[in-house]
């Protein structure tokens, strides 16, 4: 249920779905690591904006799924330097960091922070800032799992409507999708029958926790299938744990400190990568850049001395079969006595597997290559007008940064000029249909 704003007409809600009757200029889909960092932003830009914005997202609080993900991997560092978080202020997290005593927090050679030390400074961040705790009776952001995004066209200020999966709703003029791909689980195709099979044992990474291993005893024997920075986190958390890890990957393991060169921050890189008017090709240069994945230093550094993980590199699995445990069959032979199959295969981000724009995919060309939608400079979708996309949706015009933390910054300055303009000076927030 959502949290109801102070109704600034007297009037009382007389149904569960009043919301329906709301108008909000500026909506944000997504409440993670993007959502927030643009909503941060615009209230930087605007800070009596808040009470024509709203963050909607299907868990009670923001940045629930990064948390998450961070936890179920057991991951201890990001690979962001300091310089990138939820925050405008670049050096934010390190004065943080030094206001609380947590500087040893503050990982060489970029100072990448902790997941622990990133997790409190943003919810420092979210009370001060007001996303968290409501400012004078406004709330910004609201558990609301959208269950249809509808576009008219011509119907006035607010020609956008969301509906949630409890029949409640927004109109809007404006709509950020800043949804990530988490989603988009990827399984290889040799998998699927495998993993049919024995679903219990075959799981993919995203629905697998080390610090819940049911049906894993203690120094099992898991194979982690995949060569970037999961399944390198993956190996050296359960290793850690007393497990015995074998990490297969199809290619040799690839040791960088980030998952895409840093020149694709840079003005000349991007500009360069915005000239390409082939969108096919500009596909195949982010594929270039991020590759299958790497494994940073540090991690890497845990791995290759443990007496507890064995790397099986430029290695395929040929078949997999249940006896007493599973056991994988290789092309450098066979691992008897498998636990569990972990699939570190990364997310292939589609937007047509996103039910909620369904009816926009139905009433409107949205063009797509590779799933990924070829929007505007401004990061605009065609032909909808003030629907913006930011993370992995932006990825033809952003480059191979956009999913990442840096990418928030690089698509709010894209399409900062146009949301502001959506910002009313007065609003009548209740009105009738």
């Amino acid at each position: 249920m959502l949290q109801s704003s102070t109704l600034t007409d007297n009037r009382q809600p007389t149904t569960d779905n009043y919301l329906a009757h709301r108008n909000m200029p500026i909506i944000i889909i997504g409440g993670g690591i993007h959502g927030i960092s643009i909503a941060m932003r615009l209230l930087r830009d605007k800070p009596n904006a808040a009470q024509h914005i709203a963050i909607v997202d299907r868990h009670p609080k923001p940045l629930t799924e990064w948390r998450h993900k961070t936890v179920r991997q057991g991951m201890t560092f990001l690979r962001s330097p300091a310089v990138h978080h939820i925050t405008p202020d670049a050096l934010g997290i390190v004065d943080y960091a030094k206001e609380h005593n947590r500087s040893d927090e503050l990982a060489p050679p970029y100072s990448q922070p902790s997941t622990a030390l990133f997790w409190d400074y943003c919810n420092d961040a979210l009370a001060v800032s007001g996303l968290q705790i409501p400012p004078m009776g406004h709330n910004i952001y609201y558990q609301f799992e959208v269950a249809k995004l509808r576009w008219d066209k011509g119907s006035g200020k607010y020609p956008f409507r969301l509906i949630s999966t409890n029949n409640e709703g927004f109109r809007s003029r404006c709509v950020i999708l800043a949804i990530g791909s988490d989603d988009c689980a990827y399984m290889p195709p040799e998998f699927t029958d495998w993993q049919r099979r024995y679903p219990d044992k075959i799981v993919h990474a995203s629905q697998f926790s080390v610090n819940t291993t049911q049906n894993i005893g203690d120094g099992e024997k898991i194979v982690i299938v995949g060569g970037g920075l999961t399944a390198g986190t993956l190996a050296k958390s359960l290793s850690e744990q007393g497990h015995h890890v074998v990490l297969i990957a199809r290619k040799q393991l690839k040791t960088e400190q980030f998952d895409f060169p840093p020149i694709w921050l840079g003005p000349k890189t991007l500009g360069e990568f915005a000239s390409e008017t082939d969108f096919q090709r500009r596909y195949q240069i982010i594929q270039e850049n991020r590759g299958e994945g790497s494994i940073t230093p540090d991690v890497m550094e845990t791995l290759k001395p443990s007496n507890n993980v064995k790397i099986y590199s430029e290695t395929y699995i040929r078949d997999i079969v249940c006896t007493r445990g599973l056991q994988v069959t290789t092309t450098r032979g066979i691992i008897s006595d498998v636990s569990r199959i972990i699939l570190a295969t990364g997310y292939r981000f589609n937007l047509r597997r996103y039910g909620f724009l369904r009816e926009l995919f139905q009433q409107y060309p949205i063009p797509l290559v590779c799933g990924l939608p070829k929007l505007d400079a401004n990061l605009q979708f065609y032909p909808i007008e003030n629907l913006f996309g930011s993370g992995t949706v932006a990825q033809l015009q952003i480059g191979p940064a956009a999913g990442n933390i840096a990418g928030a910054n690089l698509a709010y300055q894209r399409f900062r000029e146009k949301l502001i303009a959506h910002l009313p000076h007065t609003i009548h927030p209740y009105v009738d249909i």
